[in-house]
């Protein structure tokens, strides 16, 4: 009897821990789409995608820069400019990803093209934590944007 008990209990453990690999994994999966959308509208580039991939309230905390308020239509705005900047070609490598019920997060190192203070090519790198929430019909929308570069 003690011996089915603790079998059970293992049998429950084991299932429990792969069932939340998977839910990781179907994260991970999830997250690596909005970095890909995100990356479309920017690399495109298409800065009419952005505010769809912003909750009303978002906030963008871009690296020494004041923080964007004002919802998507500001934060569409500030990449509007970063583009116009020359900036481009920029990618995002997940470094991990956790969820809470209908909140999540990403975290990722990015690179970004562009040009230094003396109009030389450069290649800028950092770190971005993306704050989601998952909205009614399924998808997830940026609720806080924070990004900080390795310089």
């Amino acid at each position: 009897m003690v011996l089915n008990r603790a079998l059970s209990v293992a049998i429950i453990a084991c299932a429990s821990f792969f069932t939340l690999n998977a839910m990781a994994g179907d994260l991970r999966s999830e997250m690596e789409a909005e970095n890909a959308r995100w990356l479309k509208a920017f690399n495109t580039p298409n800065p009419d995608a952005f505010p769809g991939m912003y909750t009303k309230d978002a906030l963008l905390f871009p690296d020494h820069e004041p923080p964007v308020t004002g919802g998507p239509e500001a934060i569409k705005q500030f990449w509007v400019k970063t583009i116009k900047a020359g900036f481009k070609d920029h990618t995002f490598k997940i470094i991990t990803t956790r969820r809470d019920g209908k909140i999540a997060y990403v975290v990722s190192s990015w690179t970004v093209a562009g040009v230094d203070e003396k109009g030389a090519k450069a290649t800028y790198s950092g770190n971005t934590i993306r704050i989601l929430e998952r909205q009614s019909d399924g998808t997830w929308r940026t609720k806080v944007h924070m990004y900080a570069s390795d310089r």
